[in-house]
């Protein structure tokens, strides 16, 4: 029987002991570095993002469709509806949905929630208005405007016409704002046939509001769009029409400007009357018919026009007003068509200022006596407005004896008087030693001055 080997099996395990050990120092040294032996399996958690939908709110009409998008939170996505009558729950295809109102008789507010897998939700607010306008929006084109063109052409008029309407009754009164959304085109003011790209018109007894259209006479073949909105509930519908190309303008003749045109005279001068201007000018040009042109001015001494034969197509006269008043000019083409240009005003500006009142000449003389002694000068104070002379009207007064400064001037001023003293002495004053000097302005004025007989 063999014996076992204890010594060699208890070797083994000590050795196995050792490795262990030093396996052990090795973790505990890595550890203490910071480090780690075992890489770690666990992954970084993703941060979650909010379940959102954008518009989070939006106002709604029937039969038009409005898409919204949802983002965040966790897909597959579900969706609710608080009136299924009114905005039925909506399809999501993936992470969009788009709601399809039906009509209400008033106001009616709807509320979509969103929710995701994890049952996050989010509400949508929904304001479901009555549709006003009805899908029926006419364009009809005035006439036929040309050769060859059997719809709307270039230069041509139309009508359109849109109904407003709730549950079948007619809204009246409604004010519906037309305007131009792509083409070449312009809505007609009422009354002044100003060319605009926005007009607001109410709805008659019927509930339509009616707007005339203008292709302008440049305008190439197109497909142009009209917007008509219900200004009350914001439900705009859009139209779009077929603008075709007039190429031999034999069925157009207009005149651009197609508005009037205004002239107003600047601010008379002070104290003048209102005036007229005089040499304003304004070009006008001539597009479609038959050229030649021939061109008149009615009154030709208010409104006078240079060339009076324009022989082109689309070519121009200039048209020069003088003084006040109210025309227009005729064109006539090669086939006697006849068109009559926007009217030209001339409006006199305002009166000049009144003047300041004239101030009527006065005068005031402080003191009106007073005494000069040799070398001496007294002073008087002349108040109020106009001019003055001073003159001595005493006789036997020589002239080198007494100095009156100055002896004319403007109002008010100051008089200076001057008994003169001199070697050898100043001529004397024999006779009287009252001297009269007459301050003569808006009235003469009497300046007694007394003075020594002889000086020194």
């Amino acid at each position: 029987m063999a014996t076992k080997n204890y010594l060699s099996s208890t070797g083994s395990w000590a050795k196995h002991a050792a490795v262990i050990a030093v396996f052990g120092a090795m973790a505990a040294l890595l550890g203490s570095c910071g480090g780690s032996g075992v890489a770690s399996t666990t992954a970084a958690t993703p941060p979650v993002i909010p379940l959102a939908v954008l518009p989070n709110a939006a106002d709604v009409f029937a039969d038009v469709p409005v898409s919204f998008s949802v983002s965040g939170g966790t897909a597959p996505y579900s969706l609710a509806s608080s009136n299924t009558v009114a905005v039925p729950t909506p399809s999501l295809s993936g992470t969009s949905f788009t709601v399809a109102a039906k009509n209400v008789n008033a106001d009616t507010t709807v509320t979509l929630t969103v929710r995701d897998s994890l049952g996050a939700t989010t509400p949508v607010a929904l304001s479901v208005r009555p549709t006003t306008l009805n899908n029926t929006v006419t364009v009809t084109p005035a006439a036929q405007t040309g050769s060859g063109c059997a719809g709307l052409c270039s230069g041509g008029d139309a009508k359109v016409v849109v109904t407003a309407v709730v549950n079948g009754i007619k809204l009246t009164n409604r004010p519906i704002r037309f305007d131009v959304f792509q083409g070449d085109f312009r809505l007609v003011t009422p009354g002044t046939n100003v060319l605009v790209t926005s007009l607001v018109i109410n709805t008659d007894e019927n509930g339509e509001a009616a707007a005339r259209i203008q292709v302008l006479v440049t305008a190439p073949t197109q497909v142009a769009t009209i917007s008509s909105t219900d200004t009350v509930t914001g439900l705009v519908r859009r139209t779009n029409f077929i603008v075709v190309q007039q190429t031999n303008g034999a069925g157009i003749l207009s005149i651009l400007p197609s508005g009037p045109v205004t002239f107003t005279a600047g601010k008379a001068p002070t104290g003048q009357p209102a005036q007229c201007p005089f040499g304003a000018i304004v070009d006008h040009y001539i597009y479609g018919g038959t050229p030649p042109y021939l061109v008149v001015s009615p009154l030709p001494t208010y409104l006078s026009v240079f060339p009076s034969v324009v022989s082109t197509n689309g070519g121009s006269y200039r048209v020069t007003q003088s003084g006040c008043g109210t025309a227009s000019i005729i064109v006539r083409d090669a086939t006697n068509r006849v068109v009559e240009s926007s009217s030209v005003i001339s409006v006199a500006g305002e009166a000049g200022d009144t003047p300041p009142a004239a101030v009527p000449a006065s005068l005031t003389v402080t003191p009106t006596a007073l005494a000069v002694g040799c070398g001496q000068t007294g002073t008087v104070a002349l108040t109020g407005s106009g001019t003055y002379t001073a003159t001595v009207s005493t006789a036997g007064v020589p002239p080198a004896a007494f100095t009156i400064a100055p002896l004319a001037g403007a109002i008010p001023g100051t008089i200076s008087f001057t008994r003169n003293t001199s070697v050898p002495p100043a001529p004397a004053i024999t006779s009287p030693t009252t001297i009269v000097v007459n301050v003569v302005g808006a009235s003469a004025i009497p300046v007694t001055i007394t003075v020594p007989a002889t000086c020194p």
